[in-house]
């Protein structure tokens, strides 16, 4: 019997430590590693033919965060072997200037990259690009086309692509879901609630002016915030999904974080993804794709469209 007691015991620590293992499994799973499928997708995007589609990008300024994101843009291109050329602007150039400039550019995608100094007109500088080269899909004509026809379009507004992306990932059928959107911007915000009530998602808008914000996100199966405040998002429902899209600075200088207090969150949702490298490495994935459709249609070759749409929406 003596000579029984330790292997007893070491089986029952053995299998102690196989379920603290498994604990530990599922609790990475619930945090998304956006770089990981952006790169997986990337490598799908590969162009390997001579002809090559070419990217257009303007650079007003020298902020640092604006000249990150261009590389990051320029780093996705090399991996798909396409070609990329960005044009550098003092932070004081004229907006007629800029405009004469980006209606000259002869790229299969042009991109200006936002923020803009104040002294220039965001909108009529994005629509100074021709709608079918907007890669950044802010056009309004294409923002026209995305009320209509949703997924259907062969450009969708990045951010947006990037989180309908990580739903499919999850196989998370939003249908009949309480989905609570926090911002109602045109980058972000409004395309993204019209392309989840093209999905049948029952969807919520939030912004500065909505009274009971809390009540909205506890109420909600999935909680998605675009505000850029931090910790705006404290405490969910018990399995929710939360897609933090929000950026700002942190409190220690040079960091950056997003809209949700991941360290109490991730305790209460089913999934969450986290600042940096959740959705932003996605966006540029889509930006990437975007380009890539751009490019097909001009060489008269099918386009990309989600595979897992499904055929009421098809047909809706």
């Amino acid at each position: 019997m003596s000579d029984c007691v330790p292997q007893q015991k070491y089986f029952q620590k053995k299998e102690t430590f196989l379920f603290l293992a498994i604990l530990v499994v599922k609790k990475l799973k619930m945090i998304f590693n956006g770089n990981q499928l952006a790169n997986s997708i990337l490598q799908t995007l590969r162009v390997t033919s001579k002809i090559k589609p070419k990217l257009g990008i303007c650079l007003v300024g020298d902020s640092p965060a604006s000249k990150s994101y261009v590389n990051r843009k320029l780093k996705a291109c090399q991996e798909i072997n396409v070609d990329a050329e960005v044009f550098n602007f003092s932070e004081n150039v004229e907006q007629d200037q800029l405009i004469k400039h980006i209606q000259q550019m002869n790229h299969d995608g042009i991109l200006v990259q936002l923020p803009l100094p104040l002294h220039l007109n965001k909108l009529d500088i994005i629509h100074s690009i021709p709608y079918e080269k907007d890669v950044d899909c802010l056009h309004m004509h294409n923002l026209q086309r995305i009320l209509v026809y949703g997924e259907l379009c062969e450009m969708l507004p990045c951010t947006p692509a990037a989180v309908l992306q990580i739903l499919d990932y999850y196989d998370v059928n939003v249908i009949g879901k309480k989905v609570t959107v926090i911002g109602r911007s045109f980058l972000v915000g409004l395309p993204l609630s019209l392309l989840l009530q093209k999905r049948n998602a029952t969807v919520t808008v939030c912004h500065r002016e909505t009274l009971n914000l809390d009540q909205h996100i506890m109420n909600a199966d999935i909680v998605i915030s675009a505000a850029g405040h931090p910790k705006l998002v404290r405490n969910v429902k018990q399995g929710a999904i939360v897609i933090d899209v929000g950026i700002s600075q942190g409190e220690k200088k040079g960091r950056i974080v997003g809209d949700v207090d991941i360290d109490v969150v991730k305790n209460q949702a089913s999934l969450i993804t986290p600042v940096p490298g959740g959705v932003g490495p996605m966006t540029v994935c889509m930006l990437m794709r975007n380009l890539c459709n751009i490019w097909k249609k001009k060489q008269g070759q099918p386009v990309y469209i989600n595979p897992k749409l499904s055929d009421a929406y098809l047909n809706d």
